[in-house]
């Protein structure tokens, strides 16, 4: 089970960390979403969350040690989008992650007012515990259905 563990966390540094300037200049446009779903995003209780969790963590279910999977859960698994992205970066500012951001995007959704909807799931380890600091959704509506910008206004 560590090893698992141990395999997620490797992945998880390899992929987030280590941005140079010449990576900045080529970050995936998600990222230039995540303060707008930040700011604009309406807000998910943790609580619940937080919970399931930790009993995840305590029955030893993979799913409760990365990040990642973590954020897969709470945007929901049943993906009714043909288009799914997930981006994951550290926060933390050192080669131990221990706060971590991860944004998904489902893209032409089969909604007939919604065109894409966004989570932005900001997560800190709590001793060997993932725990969810905050969760933001927010969606962009078809033509004529309401707004075209990322926000949680309803659409039409």
């Amino acid at each position: 089970m560590r090893l698992n563990y141990l395999l997620i966390l490797t992945s998880f540094l390899m992929f987030s960390c280590g941005q140079n300037e010449a990576q900045k200049d080529t970050q995936d446009p998600l990222w230039d979403l995540e303060q707008q779903v930040f700011e604009k995003g309406e807000n998910i209780e943790i609580d619940e969350i937080n919970k399931s969790l930790e009993k995840a963590t305590t029955m030893r279910l993979s799913w409760a040690y990365s990040p990642i999977t973590i954020a897969i859960r709470v945007a929901g698994q049943q993906m009714i989008s043909p288009e799914v992205k997930i981006l994951a970066k550290s926060k933390s500012g050192n080669e131990l992650i221990t706060h971590a951001v991860v944004m998904i995007e489902k893209r032409n959704l089969q909604d007939d007012s919604v065109k894409d909807e966004y989570y932005r799931v900001e997560l800190k380890l709590g001793g060997s515990i993932w725990q969810v600091m905050d969760i933001k959704k927010a969606w962009s509506c078809r033509a004529n259905r309401g707004h075209s910008e990322v926000n949680s206004e309803l659409c039409k």
